[in-house]
């Protein structure tokens, strides 16, 4: 048998605890490492530029969404059926719908740049810009839109067919090359956001490097019958439809919470965003390591019949992910101001952050029902499901936000995300309950 196709057949056969661990610790690492490049690119742009340069670099981030909204949802699509047609043996198949994928993405990457250099000041406008942050957004925003082309290596794909340390390797590598080129833009050549642009377009380019390399030495799918359709590339959007609400969701909500607390309270509520923003990702990635880990593992399992795993799989996923949670909980409560800290010196900031730290942290618990239950439907291609699992937290943060602000400033905006991710818990488990009692009819 070929080495890769039985790499790839071990999710059929091993202990699925291990294989959560041994596929979470490789999706951890490399998340975490994101995440911890995303917490040094803003000690570098805060302490090295300044808080106002911070406000400018964050205001970008919906837009930027978008970019990552599309490449997760048409990589995510196309990995859940990767997936399901690797357990069936299906490897020519599988290599028609990667190519696909790759089609239509870099297609849609040029648009988004040609869009943003279109409408850049409107759009910078749009996404709350204010006049002392808007010279830093433009310099920034001009720098990635030449890059965006580059911006995503297909890890999804990759880790469909069961190659983890490799997924692993897409991210760590570009995101080393983007630490070093942070340092020596910024510190050593004094560029400024230019710089941390620069270094970000660099990381990008060196996934979409070792992507190419992966699918032409390492891939266990077969790339001789590439046959591009609209026909394939709707298969793929209509499962990657989810992870598209779910990411431009985020996108929509940075656009309204951004505007909310630029009327509340000015650039400083918007710095202080900035530095929570990147809390918040970096205190989630548990949850989506794991959440990631379990997505070709259902879906493997789902196209081989293999229910019992399957269920396993989910059970095991909600239980560590609800004890790191509680953990994260406590820490985020009685060490609030530690986080900002880290960043900024400002009396202000210091001030508004380890309040807002403090009341979001409460939201930890709910989150991985939503997650779990997200990852779960998307995997076995259950697409109304996971589409309202996942807009449903998007949906109320962005109503309680636009309500509790009015009424509280930009305190309401943060008690907005606790509430919010306790009413969605409860709508994934009637979700999940609603799927059960289907399936045991069928049964």
């Amino acid at each position: 048998m070929d080495n890769n196709i039985a790499k790839t057949r071990q999710m059929e056969s091993e202990n699925i605890f291990r294989l959560i661990m041994r596929f979470s610790s490789t999706s951890f690492c490399s998340l975490l490492f994101d995440a911890l490049y995303n917490i040094v690119d803003t000690l570098f742009v805060g302490r090295g530029v300044g808080n106002d340069a911070m406000g400018g670099v964050s205001i970008i981030m919906p837009f930027m969404l978008i970019q990552s909204a599309i490449a997760q949802m048409v990589g995510g699509g196309a990995a859940s059926i990767v997936s399901r047609l690797l357990g069936k043996g299906e490897y020519e198949k599988a290599g028609s719908m990667t190519a696909n994928a790759m089609a239509f993405f870099y297609i849609t990457a040029v648009m988004v740049s040609v869009t943003g250099f279109a409408f850049m000041s409107p759009i910078l406008r749009l996404l709350g810009a204010t006049d002392d942050i808007l010279p830093y957004a433009k310099e920034y925003f001009t720098v990635m839109l030449i890059g965006n082309v580059f911006s995503t290596g297909f890890s999804s794909i990759i880790r469909a067919e069961g190659r983890v340390r490799y997924s692993l390797l897409i991210w760590l590598i570009p995101t080393l090359v983007n630490i070093v080129l942070d340092a020596v833009f910024i510190y050593g050549l004094d560029m400024g956001v230019t710089g941390a642009a620069l270094a970000t377009v660099t990381c990008y380019f060196t996934s979409f490097t070792m992507m190419v390399i992966f699918f032409k030495k390492y891939s266990c799918q077969k790339f001789t019958r590439i046959k591009i359709s609209l026909k394939t590339c709707g298969r793929i959007l209509t499962l990657g439809i989810p992870t598209l609400l779910q990411i431009g969701g985020i996108s929509v909500l940075f656009l309204i919470i951004n505007n909310l607390i630029s009327k509340t309270d000015g650039t400083n509520g918007i710095n202080t965003f900035a530095y929570l923003s990147r809390i918040i990702t970096f205190a989630i990635v548990p949850f989506n390591a794991i959440s990631q880990a379990i997505s070709p593992i259902i879906s493997y399992n789902w196209g081989a019949g293999n229910d019992s795993r399957v269920k396993s799989a989910v059970k095991i996923s909600m239980i560590l992910c609800e004890i790191y949670a509680i953990l994260a909980m406590i820490l985020g409560i009685y060490e609030s101001h530690l986080f900002i800290k880290l960043f900024t010196d400002d009396a202000n900031i210091l001030s508004a952050g380890s309040s807002a730290v403090k009341i979001i942290s409460a939201a930890l618990p709910f989150v991985p029902l939503t997650v779990i239950t997200g990852s779960y439907f998307q995997a076995v291609g259950k697409r109304a499901a996971s589409i309202s699992a996942y807009l449903s937290i998007l949906v109320f943060l962005i109503l309680f936000a636009m309500i509790l602000s009015n009424r509280y400033g930009l305190n309401g905006v943060w008690i907005s995300i606790p509430l919010a991710c306790a009413l969605s818990a409860m709508a994934a488990v009637i979700l999940l309950t609603v799927h059960k009692k289907k399936q045991n009819k069928l049964s």
